[in-house]
């Protein structure tokens, strides 16, 4: 908590950092960032990554996470329309290929959620072949199967940051190496 003086009115400005306060109450609902740092050095993997997350906290979590895991070309985006204009922005130029490699998406954003871009992706050509990973806290039986339909690859928790990293490295992490 940050206490800021306002002096013009006499008045004081109280900033809450909620995700810590989430983390302290409720520490299974934090990112574990830990499983993060238990894989040690890794290769670095220029691959670029599409991030899509309306959470600035988390998403600087995210970043922060994959980083130190090795992925280190990352584009965020805040919600699911302007993901949906960057990824057609760069099939219009140049071909998808060369700025993203892989989706990761929140479900719930304003604008366009995560879903509806999952089905533009997957209606599309030249985008349908993306990997597509959902990193939400709404993760549950219905929403699984909602995923599944669209067209997700996998579907994670979002305390699951170690996953996530697992989930890549299966699904890119390879091709760098010319495994794929």
């Amino acid at each position: 908590m940050c206490k800021i003086p306002n002096k013009k009115e006499n008045n004081l400005l109280i900033i809450l950092d909620f995700e810590r306060i989430v983390e302290e109450i409720c520490p299974e609902t934090s990112l574990k960032v830990s499983q993060v740092e238990a894989l040690g050095e890794r290769e670095r993997n220029e691959l670029p990554i599409l991030i899509v997350e309306d959470s600035l906290m988390l998403c600087q979590l995210i970043k922060d996470s994959l980083s130190m895991a090795g992925y280190t070309k990352l584009t965020v985006k805040n919600n699911g329309q302007e993901a949906w204009d960057f990824l057609s922005q760069l099939k219009k130029n140049n071909g998808v290929d060369y700025g993203v490699k892989c989706v990761i998406t929140d479900i719930e954003m304003p604008l366009m959620d995560g879903h509806h871009l999952i089905k533009l992706i997957r209606e599309t050509e030249g985008l349908k072949h993306l990997p597509i990973v959902i990193f939400s806290s709404l993760i549950n039986d219905d929403m699984k199967r909602k995923g599944a339909l669209l067209g997700a690859n996998e579907q994670i928790s979002k305390p699951e940051i170690g996953t996530l990293v697992s989930v890549l490295d299966k699904l890119i992490g390879s091709s760098i190496y010319g495994d794929k």
